[in-house]
Formats: structure tokens, C-alpha cells, sequence
């Protein structure tokens, strides 16, 4: 990633200074049921971590968040919902990787997902994982990029649709290692799976709770980590930066943000309640058994983080000229 991921144990000392400020004004605010929209049906890993974020705020608060799943359009139903809302804090978006790529993929939409929302914060990050069926005779992320150079085109790679997260990852293998995959877009994760696990396509990249549930059944194996780290889900793969793809390095993250004109105070608010609950072992651990490692960002630090990851997709769906279908 363009950042570097501040871990929860650095904030963990600040936390109560930082809490000193908003004491007064959290008698406030909210003062009437808070909506976080989720741009995804339910059972995915977003709605996941979304869920159990508004669940322990709703907890640790003694306020009322209720996660509300408006899925379609490839995000811009829930991300325009919450562009267009009132800036009072009271409509959130539970907002991902993909927030930043619909700019470039729908260039007239009626808002814009990047100036039109303002970031509260980032409080997880699912990596992406590499994995090939069975079928295929590389054992490794190098052995397959040697595979795909002497048979240009002849290795495909399976994503969700057009546009997705996996499409950009084999997108961005494609241009770091210098070579020639054929893309296959499914409809969805789960018909990408299935034609991985049954030898259909050779390859898939997507975030790690998708396939780590499948690692057991001898017919696919995983080959890289895109991230500078290992995941302690999946100790024994490798990272890409091992395999000398350093470049090769993308994960899914989540986060909360708000209308655009959403007073500080509210900003505030809501990202020093999210920093309290994410210092609780249950929330860590069911963020871990999702497949999300929590991660910490101030507002700045995640609006930063957005805007580079806009910066980067952008430029390689111009490069690599995708469209969806």
C-alpha cells in the first residue's frame, strides 16, 4: 500500500487524550439512530466487518447504529445515497477499495465518490491472496509469471466482473511481472470460485476470506500473498516482495465515511468511538476470523490513504483500458 498502516498497539497510549475533548460533545451526538449504509448484500466480507462495527458501536455507545445493506450498481446505489445525504452524521457509508476505482468506471455519475464523502476512518484491511487450481504446474509466483511469459495469453484469470477487485489485481500482475493473462469475468466471487475448484480458469486473486475456506480441498493452492506481510491466517505463503514482485501489492480495506460538509466534531466523534471499540480482543478476533486485520487512521490519514488509492486504480484502468461489460 502508498501508506504505512499505523498498528492499533501505537495508538493504544493516546486513545483516552484523545477521547478528553469529545466528552461533552458525545452527550449529543447522536441523538437519534445513526445509518450505515453498506454497498453490498449481505453475507460478504464488507457486510462482515461493516456489521460488526455498527453492532460494537451501537454496544460501546449505548447509541442506536443500524447497518443497512443497498447493494447494486457496483457501489454507486449506496455511495451516491450517502454522497447526496444530509452532512449530520446520522448516514454513513461503510465504504471499501472499490469506492476508489467507480471514478474511473462510471465517469458520469451524478456525484463524485471521492470529493463527495469524507472520510472518518480505516479499521481493517483484507490482503489479497494468489491461488491457481490444481491443475496448474507452477508451485510458485515466480514459476507462474516464467509460465505465463512462454505462453502468452494462454493462462486466464477469473474475477467477479469487469472493473472488481480481482480484475484489477490480475490487471496490476499483468503490468509489474510483464505478462499476458487472459481475463474471465463471472458474475460474483462465488461462479469465479466454483471455475477455479473445477479447473475451468488457471488463476484468482482476491482478498483471502473468499478462498481461505477452500485451501483444504486439494484443488487449488495458493501462491502469494500481495502484501508487504504475511497473513497469520495463510503463515506458511509466501509474500509477493518475496517472490521479488514487491510492486505486486494489493488488499481490500475497510472503512466508515460521511456526507462531505459533516461537521468535525461528528468526524471526530465517530472516529475516536471506532478507535475504542477496536482495542476490544472480541472485535479483533472476529475481524481476524473474517479475514480483516485491524488497521488504525486518523480522518487525514484516511483520506490520504483514499485519495492515493484513487490515484493508483485510476491510473491502471487507463493503462490497461478496462470497461465493464
Amino acid at each position: 500500500m502508498s501508506h504505512e498502516i499505523l498498528r492499533l498497539s501505537r495508538r493504544s497510549t493516546i486513545l483516552g487524550l484523545s477521547l478528553l475533548p469529545l466528552a461533552g460533545y458525545a452527550q449529543a451526538y447522536p441523538a437519534k439512530p445513526v445509518s450505515v449504509v453498506i454497498p453490498y448484500s449481505a453475507g460478504g466480507t464488507t457486510d462482515i466487518v461493516a456489521r460488526l462495527i455498527a453492532q460494537s458501536l451501537a454496544a460501546s455507545t449505548g447509541k442506536t447504529f443500524v447497518a443497512e445493506n443497498k447493494g447494486g450498481g457496483s457501489t454507486t446505489i449506496a455511495t451516491g445515497a450517502v454522497a447526496k445525504a444530509a452532512p449530520d452524521g446520522y448516514t454513513l457509508l461503510a465504504n471499501e477499495m472499490t469506492q476508489t476505482i467507480i471514478p474511473w468506471l462510471f465517469p458520469k455519475l451524478s456525484f463524485d465518490p471521492i470529493k463527495d464523502l469524507l472520510p472518518v476512518t480505516v479499521f481493517a484491511e483484507a490482503p489479497y491472496v494468489l491461488v491457481v487450481n490444481s491443475g496448474v504446474p507452477a508451485k510458485s509466483l515466480r514459476e507462474l509469471v516464467d509460465l505465463a511469459k512462454a505462453q502468452p495469453g494462454k493462462l486466464n484469470f477469473a474475477s467477479g466482473g469487469a472493473g472488481s477487485g480481482p480484475h484489477i489485481a490480475g490487471e496490476l500482475l499483468k503490468t509489474v511481472a510483464g505478462v499476458d493473462m487472459t481475463h474471465v469475468p463471472y458474475k460474483g466471487s462465488g461462479p469465479a470460485v466454483a471455475d477455479l475448484l473445477g479447473g475451468q480458469v488457471d488463476v484468482l486473486i482476491t482478498a483471502a476470506p473468499t478462498v481461505t475456506a477452500q485451501m483444504g480441498s486439494g484443488r487449488m493452492r495458493p501462491l502469494a500473498v500481495a502484501h508487504p506481510r504475511r497473513l497469520s491466517s495463510l503463515p506458511d505463503v509466501p509474500t509477493a516482495a518475496e517472490a521479488g514482485f514487491p510492486d505486486f501489492r494489493i488488499a481490500n480495506w475497510f472503512g466508515l465515511a460521511a456526507p462531505k460538509g459533516t461537521p468535525a466534531e461528528v468526524v471526530a466523534y465517530l472516529h475516536a468511538e471506532v478507535q475504542k471499540v477496536l482495542q476490544r480482543a472480541d472485535v479483533r478476533d472476529k475481524l481476524l476470523a473474517a479475514g480483516a486485520e485491524p488497521v488504525s487512521m486518523t480522518p487525514a490519514e484516511a483520506a490520504r490513504h483514499v485519495n492515493a488509492e484513487a490515484r493508483r486504480w485510476g491510473e491502471l484502468v487507463r493503462k490497461a483500458q478496462i470497461r465493464l461489460d
